[in-house]
């Protein structure tokens, strides 16, 4: 048991007993806050947070069940150990102070040495009520952060799948495209020699196509424009070169001109979300149009890509629309927004990402 010092509040409306009292818990180890009456009692226990409430049962205005109540009903003071006190020493009176919320009973006239042995056992009471108290909030506690670890192990698996299907793209692109006009140019160098002037011109053919395909990559990867003009510019070019490569058209209310830039987390978040919902379009989606619109508030950026295509089931999470839809999620809940994906077989797919603006730059 630690040497506080142990706050004890006596509410009593008579001056004798309050006089008697304090000359029995005259100790060092004890501070005794002295109330006349059931409302300043109140008042003073809410003020002062004490440790165990002596309580008089017969009192004017509010008799000790009815402060009693209001303790228990409090909050804040609601687990303080109440002793009644009462000249009462029936079965009737103790059972109504229990409903009310009493702990325990002091009858007068006071015996020392009852009353040093019941605060006594309040007080291991009380430890007993602080460590069970502590002990469920460490149980709580615990629990959350088993969970949470749960979650981030679940969202470590998630980016890690996004990172593969990525770097699965990746590499078809490289094999499929660049490394076919590699081979090519390679057989068109081999094979020169009969006509070299030929063979130049097909090089360099060949090479401007390699070199448009690597920007493009490039682009896809990271655009500089991201960087040096912001979402919006990168968004317009984003269009461009989506309707250019796909014949997809893109309808959006994108002012490549507005020059407002974002915390850099939410401008690439942005961007990636635009970027895999389009490719998401391409590929499942079966439209030859699709809608991007950019909300702006003081508080909010608000990007949504919509189409009217096949649409899929969202409860299966094996679909190919699917594809990068947890990516996405992480990467918005990264940036402090939320995502969220509508879309039902037949009647298209909406996918947004919502962003807090707190931090603008």
């Amino acid at each position: 048991m630690n040497d506080r010092e142990y706050t004890i509040l006596v509410v009593d409306d008579e001056a004798i007993t309050r006089t008697t009292l304090a000359a029995l818990l005259k100790n060092p180890a004890y501070h005794v806050v002295m109330a006349e009456d059931g409302p300043q009692g109140l008042d003073i226990a809410r003020q002062i947070d004490p440790d165990v409430i002596l309580l008089d049962i017969m009192m004017p205005r509010m008799n000790g069940y009815e402060v009693c109540k209001h303790i228990r009903e409090d909050p804040r003071i609601g687990e303080v150990p109440i002793i009644m006190i009462t000249a009462l020493d029936d079965r009737d009176a103790r059972l109504e102070g229990l409903m009310a919320g009493a702990d325990d009973f002091l009858s007068k006239p006071f015996d020392s040495m009852e009353l040093k042995i019941r605060l006594q056992t309040l007080r291991h009471v009380d430890r007993y009520r602080h460590l069970v108290d502590e002990r469920e909030k460490l149980n709580k506690a615990l629990a959350e952060l088993s969970e949470k670890n749960s979650q981030l192990s679940a969202m470590s698996l998630q980016m890690l799948d996004a990172q593969e299907s990525e770097r699965r793209r990746m590499a078809v692109e490289l094999h499929d495209e660049i490394g076919q006009l590699l081979t090519g140019l390679k057989l068109i160098l081999e094979q020169g020699r009969e006509d070299p002037a030929r063979a130049f011109s097909e090089a360099r053919s060949v090479t401007n196509d390699l070199v448009q395909r690597v920007r493009e990559m490039s682009l896809n990867l990271r655009p500089a424009a991201l960087d040096d003009l912001g979402l919006f510019a990168a968004l317009d070019g984003l269009f461009k070169r989506f309707t250019s490569q796909t014949r997809i058209a893109i309808h959006s209310n994108v002012n490549p001109l507005n020059d407002r830039r974002f915390e850099r987390a939410v401008e690439t978040a942005a961007f990636r979300v635009a970027q895999e919902a389009l490719t998401n379009v391409a590929r499942h989606a079966g439209v030859n149009e699709a809608q991007v619109t950019v909300t702006i508030s003081p508080a909010r950026l608000r990007i949504c890509i919509d189409d009217a295509g096949k649409g899929f089931d969202v409860s299966l999470k094996n679909h190919p629309f699917s594809t990068g839809l947890s990516g996405m999620a992480e990467r918005t809940r990264l940036a402090g927004g939320v995502f969220s994906v509508q879309s039902k077989v037949g009647g298209g797919t909406l996918v947004l990402a919502d962003f807090g603006l707190s931090s603008v730059e």
